[in-house]
């Protein structure tokens, strides 16, 4: 009698490779594919460093729910659970995918969708205030590049966009000759978005700025470029990276206590501020492009000044008071929670 032969088990990331290409298809950013890249790899090592699993040895039916938990609650506790966080994207975006390629993987796809983001909160004072935003916008030295370096801080500033949103920008993007100018963004997944231009400060930095970078006025063209390029090319991550470390560095000679500017902390400081006009959460969550409002929700964990302020701004003009003297009603109205 003939002996059945065993079938092969399938390896659990035999679909790397496809998966990756399949998300450059896409037009997914390089790094967000690094980033899922870099969670995937994440999962394998601690497969290995906890089971002795070397990858062809971790298995589609070796890798469940429990254990994609286990690892995710490692991390959390050796990270952060931001990073906890970006692992559970990469794992679940992955299992999307090859669930379509290996029905096999159809039934874990479904119970780590399941598998809910957990809050995280930025840490007090993780957004800078207009005196910060000020000195900041201070330190690039009159000159045309300075001209075009503090534009870039203004921009981020004033609208929230993300960094790959920002480099995406393009002439035809920015309408003025409108009674309510506005730029459209264009987010995740495409998905676009229209966010006023805030106040004629702006508009008349944005005019000066195209008028030494765009004076041809190409609609095609990128809003911020490399210099050499003449608006063919989009500005690269480093060179926006590089701009703000360097003016975040030198305004830090005058208040050492500014933290690291980069391009998310003036993204955070956009929708602190919003919040401080008293722009409601759902709005917020429209103008930063957030899918959930739950991620918005960070923005109602303001420090007691920030709170009094408000307060002080609903009730009229009256001295501003501290939080602990503030009626309960009072700080259920700050916290949207009345």
């Amino acid at each position: 009698m003939r002996k059945n032969k065993q079938k092969p088990k399938k390896m659990f990331f035999i679909y790397t490779k496809d998966f990756f290409n399949h998300l450059r298809s896409e037009l997914h950013s390089e790094r967000t594919i690094e980033t899922y890249c870099q969670s995937l790899n994440a999962f394998r090592i601690y497969l290995y460093e906890t089971y002795s699993k070397t990858v062809d040895q971790i298995t589609i039916d070796f890798v469940t729910e429990e254990v994609i938990r286990e690892f995710l609650s490692s991390v959390a506790d050796s990270n952060s659970v931001g990073t906890r966080n970006v692992r559970l994207s990469g794992i679940k975006a992955y299992l999307k995918y090859a669930a379509t390629r290996d029905m096999e993987l159809v039934p874990l796809q479904i119970s780590i969708s399941a598998v809910k983001h957990k809050k995280t909160y930025p840490k007090r004072h993780n957004w800078l205030d207009k005196a910060d935003i000020e000195l900041i916008l201070a330190q690039p030295p009159q000159t045309k590049i300075g001209i075009r370096d503090r534009f870039i801080i203004l921009f981020l500033f004033s609208t929230g966009a993300r960094l790959a949103e920002m480099r995406s920008v393009q002439l035809k993007d920015v309408i003025i000759n409108e009674k309510y100018p506005y730029i459209r963004i264009t987010g995740k997944g495409n998905k676009p978005r229209i966010v006023p231009i805030p106040e004629d400060s702006f508009l008349k930095n944005y005019k000066y700025y195209c008028h030494l970078y765009h004076p041809k006025e190409n609609p095609d063209d990128y809003l911020f470029y490399p210099t050499a390029k003449g608006g063919r090319e989009m500005m690269s991550e480093d060179n926006v990276q590089r701009i703000l470390k360097k003016y975040g560095d030198a305004a830090r000679c005058s208040n050492p206590k500014l933290p690291s500017i980069h391009p998310h902390l003036l993204r955070h400081s956009y929708g602190a501020q919003l919040y401080r006009l008293g722009v409601s959460l759902p709005e917020i969550a429209k103008l930063l492009g957030h899918e959930d409002i739950s991620t918005t929700e960070i923005y109602a964990e303001t420090d007691p000044e920030m709170a009094a302020e408000a307060i002080s701004k609903m009730l009229g003009k009256q001295p501003v008071r501290k939080w602990d003297f503030l009626t309960e009603d009072e700080k259920l109205k700050i916290l949207g929670l009345k």
